[in-house]
């Protein structure tokens, strides 16, 4: 007889092929869609413009993350970007800035030294939406709850107001009361908010750390000084949010002041130059070819 398979005669002299006994079953395994790309921004006052930087570079590539985190001055930019606003209209909103236009006196409040209303301006000017229903991305601010000292992560309700109270410098700006809990610069806790990211869906976080070490720090002239430098030093010992980035990209912002509007450009430059020398791992990582943009994550 022939072998053409595995085969069995049965009484009567009637064959059963057995081949299936004996083939490989293989479960089809769906096609994975593009990674849900995540951007974690930090805080750091006017290095606040190297995000724009970064975002300047993404939306050149054609590297729009599908979801964002920002805590503080990352806080302002990310809802920038969920709103649609794109970086050249963030930096225009921001490049003319002064230590004045925000050190306006608060002679009605007993919890801050200065008013929030230009603060408040500024994230009027780089949002379009009053709501984080009305965002065209998935968008994360943290704040801390000076109460209970507990990270707050909101992603719903008000934008405005969430922006404003991350960005609350304790001290220097009003808090932002929301419920029974009294809101604040959320880089207290957190510098980089990777794991609100994660949190939002992403399965690939690029991080943007605007605090590194400085360089040398040099003596504060006044007692305005040295309250920034002290909470300068705040900010930078701040965990990075709980977990790791994917990839971290870090501006050389580090011999700046966070007050110093004068280099509001350079901290601009800084961004863009470190995110053009990330770009290369970035896009291996996300697998795209020279020159491919990124397709929206299912």
């Amino acid at each position: 007889m022939t072998r053409r398979g595995v085969g069995a005669r049965l009484k009567g002299g009637s064959a059963v092929n057995l081949d299936w006994l004996f083939k490989r079953v293989r479960t089809p395994v769906p096609a994975r869609g593009p990674l849900c790309f995540g951007l974690a921004l930090g805080g750091g006052v006017i290095r606040g413009a190297a995000h724009l930087g970064v975002l300047a570079v993404l939306e050149r590539e054609g590297i729009r993350p599908d979801v964002v985190a920002g805590v503080s001055a990352g806080a302002i930019a990310g809802a920038g970007i969920a709103s649609g606003v794109t970086a050249a209209e963030m930096f225009e909103a921001v490049r003319r800035a002064t230590w004045l236009q925000f050190a306006v006196p608060a002679w009605r409040s007993k919890m801050s030294m200065f008013e929030s209303a230009s603060l408040r301006a500024l994230v009027e000017k780089v949002t379009t939406a009053s709501d984080f229903e009305g965002l065209q991305l998935p968008f994360a601010a943290l704040a801390c709850d000076l109460l209970s000292g507990t990270e707050v992560t909101m992603t719903s309700g008000p934008l405005r107001e969430a922006v404003l109270a991350s960005a609350a410098i304790p001290g220097l700006f009003e808090p932002v009361r929301r419920g029974d809990q009294l809101l604040v610069d959320g880089q207290l806790l957190v510098n980089v908010p990777v794991q609100a990211a994660r949190d939002l869906g992403a399965d690939y976080v690029l991080g943007v750390d605007i605090m590194p070490p400085p360089s040398v720090s040099p003596e504060p002239p006044d007692w305005r000084e040295v309250l920034l430098l002290s909470w300068d030093i705040v900010q930078r010992g701040s965990r990075r949010g709980g977990a790791a980035p994917d990839l971290m990209v870090t501006p050389a912002v580090g011999s700046m002041r966070p007050w110093d509007f004068v280099h509001i450009a350079d901290a601009y430059d800084a961004g863009v130059a470190a995110m053009e020398e990330a770009l290369p791992r970035l896009r291996a990582d996300l697998g795209l070819d020279q020159g491919e943009k990124k397709a929206p994550a299912r």
